[in-house]
């Protein structure tokens, strides 16, 4: 569409009469949404879509009107919006919207920013106009549209203005801000919601379309108090320090400088607003050629929020936490906010997937179809398919990862095993066990292992194979043993009442007592583990991440005196050092291995001489096997499966001391393992 044929519709819109917001069809179905975080989105007519052609890769763009002077009568002029249709191949110029839905802020309002003497406020709506029909939208994209228009407004009154609203420098080269020349795509209401195939094809585009426009601009939500002053102060030190090799220095002095708290107070809450949760945000804020992240009026840069959060990560560990040092590592913020600044070059939708497994959407189908856009060519085989039910959405992308990236990393979903969803879908899910089920592991506990590093089978190259007949996953590796008791470190249960001394005198009782891997009798040459040595094994057992700082609680030699007395039942066992020792693994259980049968090249010098400690979930149990899988960096639980004999059940991963660098291979024999 020509720029003079949408001046035209401009000018018919705005003084043609407009429909009713009460002849709103019904909102689509949450299982036939495109992206149902959004998927609110009521449309008055389907004729406001027109086709799109697949073959051109055409995608329709928004078209935000200028606000006209409102009256006493009408209130102020409602948002209204025309469509056009371009072709990516055309390389368009055009901006694009990431944001979240919130349902409960319909009817509630906020402070005209142009009013305020008049303490006059702005009342939230759920409707805007599109070519001239009403259309309901979420009240968090009306609060972002009203913002982006009252943005344009500013740039209309002042078009020769080299700073924005609040002395923010501009690029008129690569242009960020946003005006009303500014064509925008926004999924809910560029995409036709009502037609299926179209809203397939469409989303299989999005990582092209939030990589082809000039800007992405991210609504967090309205204004937090104090966010000027952290956004300039933030501004002035990446102007001044961004590029310098005294950055971390200069952050640190910020982080300690008494004049500076109240520019840092605002952090805490931009860094927990849902905004950062949702899944669908994470393609939509990486891929963006440039990114810009609106909270309220003001903006900052991706890069310089980016930049300021990366260095807060690298200053805890000097400077310890506060209040507004606590965004964590494994936080959703920190997992996108990193991934940005590393330009998230994933090698395949596995590792995509691992990352940013545990962000929200309301539709599971999500889960996947969100990040397609992340993984390049290893998505290629998986299409988009809203008629799917979420579990064959599952089956077949994992399939094809586990099939494409040779990478096993996706088999260990312990939330099957340990959900706290008050409406858990493991019981009614039909998957197999070597699919996650993605729909509730945000209710499981934090991973097991941090370092994914280890090579449990060296450099073997995996061999895999998945039928689409009965769902069960061959993969080759090494039977390392069986589990031959269980002991859960720190047990919290309600019925367990022991204190915390007796607790730490029963671990250490565990590991005094195990029994030798290996039943044979232990070579002339290699005598009996020490009580020490046992220790010494138990602490590397149970500090997997110790290379991690916020996971090394005790160093080795506390930890093997501490066990030494509570063996010998001296009765002032430190309290502090109890729980340091039992939350050393709070929600895991080791165990005592049992070792399969050996290899005939297995030579005695390879052999413990002790018992081998490992590190699993507390749903394991005696008799469970644990398996070094080609392709895997963790060591496997596998359950035998009570139905189908001969094949396993997947539990969980596991960390086996003494074996994770491929110590097994020549001690152990290599099998072939089916999975249901």
């Amino acid at each position: 569409m020509t720029d003079s044929n949408i001046t035209s519709r401009l000018r018919k819109l705005r003084f043609g009469r407009r429909v009713s917001p009460t002849r709103s069809v019904p909102t689509p179905s949450k299982a036939s949404s495109v992206s149902s975080q959004k998927s609110k989105t009521q449309l008055a007519k389907i004729d406001i879509y027109h086709p799109l052609s697949p073959s051109t890769r055409e995608i329709r763009l928004l078209h935000i009107l200028p606000e006209q002077p409102g009256s006493l009568l009408l209130g102020p002029d409602p948002i209204s919006c025309v469509l056009s249709h371009v072709s990516l191949d055309d390389k368009p110029t055009y901006h694009a919207l990431s944001y979240t839905w919130d349902d409960e802020s319909l009817g509630q309002s906020f402070e005209d920013p142009d009013d305020v003497k008049r303490k006059r406020r702005v009342l939230i709506s759920g409707f805007i106009f599109l070519d001239g029909q009403a259309v309901e939208v979420t009240p968090n994209l009306w609060v972002a549209l009203w913002h982006l228009r009252r943005g344009a407004n500013w740039f209309k009154e002042h078009p020769d203005a080299e700073a924005g609203e609040f002395g923010e420098m501009l690029d008129r080269e690569n242009p960020t801000h946003f005006t009303y020349e500014t064509p925008l795509w926004i999924d809910a209401l560029c995409i036709n919601q009502l037609d299926v195939l179209e809203r397939n094809q469409q989303v299989q585009m999005m990582g092209s379309i939030y990589k082809s426009g000039q800007a992405v601009h991210s609504w967090t939500g309205l204004d937090i108090p104090d966010t000027g002053l952290f956004i300039d102060m933030v501004q002035d030190f990446h102007e001044r320090f961004g590029g310098s090799d005294d950055a971390k220095v200069e952050v640190r002095k910020m982080l300690l400088n008494d004049d500076l708290q109240a520019s840092w107070k605002p952090l805490p809450s931009i860094a927990r607003r849902p905004y950062w949760d949702r899944l669908w945000i994470v393609q939509e804020y990486l891929l963006g050629l440039q990114c810009v992240v609106h909270i309220g009026l003001r903006l900052i840069s991706a890069t310089h929020l980016t930049w300021v959060t990366r260095e807060l990560l690298r200053s805890q560990a000097v400077i310890g936490s506060s209040e507004w040092t606590t965004i964590d590592r494994e936080t959703p913020i920190s997992h996108t906010l990193q991934s940005r600044h590393s330009a998230f070059s994933y090698p395949n939708l596995s590792e995509v997937l691992s990352i940013f497994r545990k962000h929200k959407c309301s539709d599971p189908r999500d889960k996947i179809y969100g990040l397609l856009g992340l993984s390049g060519r290893s998505a290629d085989g998986i299409r988009v398919d809203y008629t799917l039910d979420a579990d064959t959405v599952y089956l077949d992308a994992i399939r094809h990862m586990i099939l494409n990236d040779q990478d096993l990393r996706l088999v260990f979903n312990p939330g099957r095993y340990s959900c706290h969803c008050p409406e858990s879908q493991h019981t009614q899910s039909s998957l197999p066990t070597w699919v996650p089920d993605l729909r509730c592991l945000n209710d499981a506990p934090s991973a097991l292992i941090v370092d994914h590093s280890w090579k449990p089978t060296g450099n073997k190259i995996p061999r895999m194979s998945a039928s689409t007949h009965n769902n069960v996953l061959r993969c080759h590796g090494l039977l390392l043993g069986t589990i031959n008791i269980i002991h859960t470190v720190n047990d919290t249960s309600a019925n367990f009442s022991s204190s915390k001394s007796v607790q730490v005198r029963n671990l250490a009782n565990f590991a005094a007592t195990a029994a030798p891997a290996h039943d044979s009798t232990a070579p002339a040459s290699k005598s009996p583990q020490t009580q020490l040595q046992r220790f010494k094994a138990l602490y590397s057992a149970l500090t997997p991440n110790k290379n991690i700082h916020y996971n090394a609680t005790l160093d080795e030699t506390t930890f093997t005196d501490f066990c030494t007395n509570a063996i010998s039942q001296d009765p002032q066992l430190d309290d502090d050092i109890s729980s340091r020792v039992l939350n050393m693994a709070p929600f895991a259980a080791v165990f005592s291995l049992r070792l399969a049968r050996l290899s005939s090249s297995a030579t005695d010098s390879n052999i413990p001489s002790g018992p081998v400690f490992g590190l699993c979930y507390p749903f394991c149990q005696d008799g469970d096997i644990i398996a070094a899988l080609h392709g895997c960096a963790e060591m496997a639980v596998l359950r035998p499966d009570p139905v189908d004999p001969g094949r396993f059940k997947v539990m969980c991963e596991a960390y086996v001391h003494g074996f994770m660098d491929g110590e097994g291979l020549g001690l152990l024999e290599e099998r072939e393992f089916e999975l249901t």
